[in-house]
């Protein structure tokens, strides 16, 4: 795993041992694992649906709602349509560009997941101790997308904690992350977090989990022991694709800069 330091906390993770890493003389461009590209397909393939069964929703099930704000405030919108990105850049251009995440009906809630009927809503920025957990989970995965490309890596988990986030995955036996592939992770990191790419999030049945990660042991022991009921969640940013609850950022230009620290 790594531990990384974030400019805007100005301190280390304590919970962390720094441990000693090995040089190499140059490190050369991999070839992306096989499973990357075909995992990705199939994800694509998901998400195509997935567009046309919103669409579909949004035709059969759109009708005028209510959502009630802090303070008593109410706006209108329209079920199956309106994102909760969407009401704060009515509220707000600062909130918009702010918000990380929101909560619905005391559910942490995607900016770009449509509403689905009259809630309760509040707008979550990093200020929050929620929106800091949706700011540091996006920040684990983005490392976690870079790991796969760089190194192959096969992932554990990346979770936030109450000072940051780290990034469990494994690289093979007696393997870890030599020194000098540090500035190449975090590099790449750099360049997805510049792209801006989208984390886009759909559900995917049992089957298709398995499908999307067979080639990772460690999320079918997850798909197998914690996936109770007919569908779970999955989150697609650029070519990374990984089985999560969520909530995320809307895209990983709002994470802002990084420096990788240590790994063990």
């Amino acid at each position: 795993g790594l531990c990384l330091r974030w400019r805007r906390l100005g301190f280390p993770l304590p919970e962390f041992r720094r441990c000693e890493l090995h040089t190499v003389r140059e490190a050369s461009a991999p070839t992306p694992p096989h499973w990357l590209a075909e995992r990705f397909g199939l994800f694509e393939e998901l998400w195509t649906a997935h567009v046309k069964k919103l669409a579909s929703m949004t035709q059969k099930k759109a009708r005028a709602i209510k959502i009630s704000l802090p303070e008593g405030q109410k706006v209108d919108a329209v079920a199956w349509n309106t994102t909760p990105y969407q009401l704060a850049h009515q509220i707000s251009v600062t909130l918009a560009d702010t918000a990380v995440a929101a909560e619905v009906n005391g559910e942490l809630y995607d900016l770009d997941r449509p509403l689905e009927t009259d809630c309760h809503l509040r707008f979550l920025t990093f200020d929050s101790p929620e929106g800091k957990a949706v700011f540091w989970h996006s920040s684990a995965h983005v490392l976690g997308a870079a790991a796969e490309q760089q190194l192959g890596a096969v992932l554990c988990r990346g979770p936030s904690t109450e000072s940051g986030f780290y990034h469990d995955f494994f690289l093979g036996k007696e393997r870890t992350v030599r020194s000098a592939e540090l500035p190449i992770l975090e590099r790449i990191c750099q360049e997805l977090i510049a792209a801006a790419q989208p984390f886009r999030r759909l559900e995917a049945s049992r089957d298709q989990l398995r499908q999307l990660f067979k080639d990772n042991h460690f999320k079918l022991h997850l798909i197998e022991e914690k996936v109770t009921g007919p569908t779970a969640t999955v989150y697609g940013c650029g070519m990374s694709v990984d089985l999560c609850r969520g909530p995320h950022l809307r895209h990983t230009g709002q994470i802002g800069a990084l420096k990788l620290l240590t790994s063990y």
